[in-house]
């Protein structure tokens, strides 16, 4: 019967003693470092921006540690069906930069969150997309500034050799016409399942 009571009350002391450390991770998840939003993209509350009541219906990014987003350019504008050297995005825009930009934005404006403690960018670039990539592209300087925000651009190698033999990359030397910092994957499409293998977040725009 005393061992009992003595089990009882170790039980009892433990759960008293856990009963404020799951208090203070619920308060926690509550009032932490999940505020919505942190910062403001625009200059103007949401509410002012969209109307009244539209900060109480908005749904932020949870904040959190080690995100890591893989992001598959596969076209190089809105709508492309096939390759496009000399088009130019006509208003459309370069698929995907904007959209990592906007992403960019919101991770770090928006939610507080730090480049290479809370997450992390790459984008993994085949098929027309690939026209992006190459040095005097009419959007080289957007993929450079994206690469001082920390995002890494890897180039699909069978969409180099597809250059190559379309005479857009001059064999033997294609790495020296690509904007310097581009790496490269053997394949796009076995990049990003690998990279999702390994718990990455995979965004097609």
């Amino acid at each position: 019967m005393k061992k009992i009571a003595k089990y009882g009350a170790v039980v009892g002391i433990l759960a008293f003693l856990s009963f404020p450390m799951f208090a203070q991770a619920g308060e926690h998840d509550r009032h932490g470092n999940n505020e919505c939003p942190v910062g403001l993209v625009s200059g103007l509350t949401l509410d002012q921006e969209f109307g009244p009541g539209s900060s109480t219906i908005t749904h932020c990014v949870k904040v959190r540690h080690h995100l890591q987003v893989a992001v598959e350019i596969n076209r190089k504008c809105r709508g492309d069906m096939g390759p496009a050297p000399d088009r130019v995005c006509s208003g459309s825009g370069p698929d995907a930069l904007g959209n990592m930009e906007n992403m960019i934005k919101d991770y770090e404006i928006t939610s507080g969150m730090k480049r290479g403690h809370d997450y992390e960018m790459i984008a993994i670039v085949h098929g027309s997309g690939g026209f992006l990539l190459l040095k005097g592209n009419e959007y080289e300087d957007r993929v450079k500034n994206l690469m001082d925000e920390g995002v890494k651009f890897y180039f699909c190698q069978n969409t180099a050799r597809g250059f190559i033999r379309g005479g857009i990359l001059p064999l033997g030397d294609a790495t020296e016409q690509l904007i310097d910092g581009v790496e490269y994957v053997t394949a796009g499409f076995t990049a990003l399942a690998d990279k999702e293998q390994l718990g990455w977040s995979v965004v097609t725009p």
